[in-house]
């Protein structure tokens, strides 16, 4: 996405400025802001947590879908990063290939339990693994509609989001063009 900033600063702004329309700052694409909790997941999903239930505070930014063969489903894991992956309860390879990736949460659909051996990993690499009720394409349904909903209520986003507005927005800008008398 930087590229895409500076796309929009030395092309776009300059064009709006000759336009006459001041610009007060550009905010950046950000998966964290994006981002929604495993617990806001067990939550939407009415899932049952089969193990690290103390792990709900973690991020997901990314979601994917294990329905591939292994062999492409650990090249695709490896390129994403903080994911849910959403996977069959019967589908043990990926189960254990997105264990190994950047997953933030495993999701099991359909019939059936993991085997006590991905519990024990995903224990052990503190990810939590969820058993829903419905099927995939009704739980990636609800995961996104979750995503891009910012829930400022959650510490690390309303933080970093003030961040992103000290960085990239002339605040002082906007409070002077509205007579606004106050310093930042």
């Amino acid at each position: 996405v930087p590229s895409d900033i500076e796309d929009i600063k030395t092309t776009i702004i300059p064009s709006l400025r000759e336009l006459g329309i001041e610009i007060f700052g550009v905010m950046p694409k950000s998966p964290l802001l994006r981002s929604v909790t495993v617990g806001e997941l067990i939550r939407r999903l009415d899932a049952r947590v089969i193990c690290c239930s103390d792990k709900q505070q973690l991020l997901v930014e990314t979601l994917s879908i294990g329905a591939m063969g292994v062999n492409s489903a650990m090249e695709f894991f490896r390129r994403r990063r903080n994911m849910a992956v959403v996977t069959g309860a019967d589908r043990t390879d990926i189960q254990l290939a997105a264990l190994e990736a950047s997953t933030q949460c495993l999701i099991l659909t359909g019939i059936g339990e993991p085997l006590p051996q991905i519990i024990h990993r995903a224990e052990e690499l503190e990810v939590p693994i969820l058993k829903v009720d419905i099927d995939t394409l009704a739980s990636v349904e609800v995961i996104e509609q979750a995503f891009g909903h910012v829930r400022l209520h959650e510490s690390i986003k309303a933080s970093y989001a003030i961040q992103l507005v000290h960085e990239n927005v002339n605040i002082n800008g906007i409070l002077s063009k509205i007579d606004f008398d106050c310093n930042f």
